[in-house]
């Protein structure tokens, strides 16, 4: 009866032991940014604004999307860094034409999400 007692205490420890060793305990190294894309007059989030994410510095973090029908832009990125988030909106020629624009910069950290929050003021650009 011992022995039955030491032999399953030997399996059980090996496989706990190889259960810790094969699982994921990696620690999320991933960087991860919602952007969000307001009309700053009436809060109201801009569908299909431009957004261009850069590193101000010339680094190799880049990204370009467009916001979807709740202002909202999301991505993720490999490393930590600091970026300049651009946002373009394009007035339709029905409503005089140009665009509206704002950036923002943000510094992105290991396994944590960041918010920027962009508003777009009335001005127009003609460029």
């Amino acid at each position: 009866m011992n022995k039955k007692r030491i032999v399953s205490t030997v399996i059980l420890f090996f496989s706990l032991l190889a259960t810790g060793t094969f699982s994921s305990c990696d620690k999320d190294t991933n960087c991860y940014l919602d952007v969000y894309v307001i009309d700053e007059a009436t809060t109201e989030p801009i569908s299909g604004a431009a957004i261009a994410i850069s590193q101000p510095n010339g680094g190799t973090v880049t990204d370009n999307g467009v916001t979807g029908p709740d202002g909202h832009y999301k991505t993720h990125f490999k490393s930590p860094a600091i970026i300049q988030i651009k946002a373009t909106y394009q007035v339709p020629p029905a409503q005089g034409g140009g665009q509206r624009r704002a950036d923002v910069s943000v510094r992105l950290l290991e396994g944590e999400t960041k918010i920027a929050k962009i508003s777009l003021t009335s001005q127009i650009y003609f460029d």
